[in-house]
């Protein structure tokens, strides 16, 4: 199965939050088809959906006459992507703001890959700007960085004020 994921689901923990979502409705499936075969008890109710579920839900077409194997298959999916997914770690200051996050996750998944999974981290050290980590790669922009690597600059500013 061809997975895209919801725009909401950005992070290793949001993957595991509507894996565990997944899991849930599937049993929930797996137990009304049982009812269903076996007495004539009735159903329970459906279980509240998260809006991630239901975006992946949507995009899939499952959300209407979905069985529990189809929902089963989209678990697997969803257990295969989160050990081969590609993930990028990015490191700031501060805590993301929710417009710089969304920005950081659209840019990383319109220009390296759609379904990358970007998590953030704090580094107060760092003093600003950002460490990017990919793979085996790290890329760092920290003002930290920039300060060590001038520090000859820096003595000869402060001479001056």
């Amino acid at each position: 199965m061809k997975l895209k994921l919801p725009s909401s689901v950005a992070s290793p923990q949001d993957l595991n939050e509507l894996l565990g979502d997944a899991q849930d409705y599937a049993s929930w499936l797996s137990h009304q088809a049982n009812i269903k075969r076996v007495s004539s008890k009735r159903a329970t109710a459906a279980p509240v959906l998260s809006p991630s579920l239901k975006e992946l839900l949507l995009a899939n077409n499952l959300m209407t006459d979905a069985s529990s194997q189809d929902i089963e298959d989209l678990v697997d999916s969803l257990r295969q992507f989160k050990h081969s997914a590609d993930q990028v770690t990015i490191t700031l200051a501060a805590p993301v703001t929710t417009d710089v996050r969304h920005s950081l996750v659209d840019w990383c998944r319109s220009n390296i890959n759609q379904n990358i999974l970007v998590a953030f981290q704090v580094n107060s050290t760092i003093l600003g700007g950002m460490v990017v980590r990919y793979g085996s790669h790290i890329f760092d922009w920290s003002f930290r960085r920039q300060l060590f690597s001038n520090r000859q600059k820096i003595a000869e500013v402060l001479h001056r004020v």
